[in-house]
């Protein structure tokens, strides 16, 4: 009783949250008004803490219920897939967002937080941080053996969209926290592994071709944004 008790309760909450993000998606996406309260609450940094914090503890393919370890990827991708979407609100719909000129004097800027606005800036970059950025390429392996093939591939074919939604500010993000090899771009060698995983015709992998080249199509888009 014990053991099955305690995977039940895990599959109670990674339940719950799966929920929860529901709505939190609902109630965020297209709505600048609450992504400036979410924001202003902390709420991007708990949210990808979160995440990375139940990814750090997924089971694997042995375990009594590896359903739990498939609903905690669920969860971290519909996650990733919120930031993605809040970021592209700002950059399709920045008419609707505050904008600050970088050549704003410090007066300006803190004239602003003391009124606890947030700029569209300040709106990508807290989706952007360093661990939103680490997730996003973290999205791109998924445990196979333990998600399914078909399931891995759908998480992958999500993340990539994150990760060309994200690269600008992401590639920023590294470039200022750490000396960067001419040669070595922030998402680029994580983005050309799936790319060799795909591109894999005649290996039995199953993928249809017309699909297959949606796929590269995907990664190559991607890796466009990246270099």
């Amino acid at each position: 009783e014990g053991p099955s008790h305690t995977v039940a309760m895990a599959r109670s909450r990674a339940t719950f949250k799966l929920r929860a993000i529901y709505g939190l998606g609902s109630l965020l996406r297209g709505n600048p008004t609450a992504q400036q309260q979410f924001i202003l609450n902390n709420g991007p940094d708990v949210l990808v803490r979160n995440v990375l914090g139940t990814l750090s503890n997924v089971r694997g393919p042995t375990s009594a219920d590896p359903s739990l370890s498939r609903l905690d990827y669920k969860f971290a991708s519909k996650v990733l897939a919120l930031g993605e979407d809040v970021v592209m609100d700002v950059v399709l719909h920045d008419e609707e967002y505050i904008q600050i000129d970088e050549s704003a004097t410090d007066d300006v800027k803190k004239e602003y937080a003391a009124e606890g606005v947030t700029t569209a800036n300040q709106l990508v970059a807290s989706f952007t941080t360093e661990q939103w950025c680490d997730l996003s390429l973290r999205m791109l392996a998924p445990p196979t053996e333990v998600l399914g093939e078909m399931s891995s591939r759908g998480i992958k074919e999500r993340a990539l969209s994150a990760v060309r939604a994200m690269a600008p500010s992401c590639q920023a993000v590294y470039a200022q926290e750490e000396e960067v090899d001419g040669d070595i771009v922030w998402g680029v060698e994580e983005v050309k592994r799936v790319r060799v995983e795909w591109n894999r015709e005649g290996s039995g992998d199953g993928l249809d071709p017309v699909y297959r080249k949606e796929l590269l199509d995907l990664v190559d888009g991607v890796l466009g944004v990246l270099q």
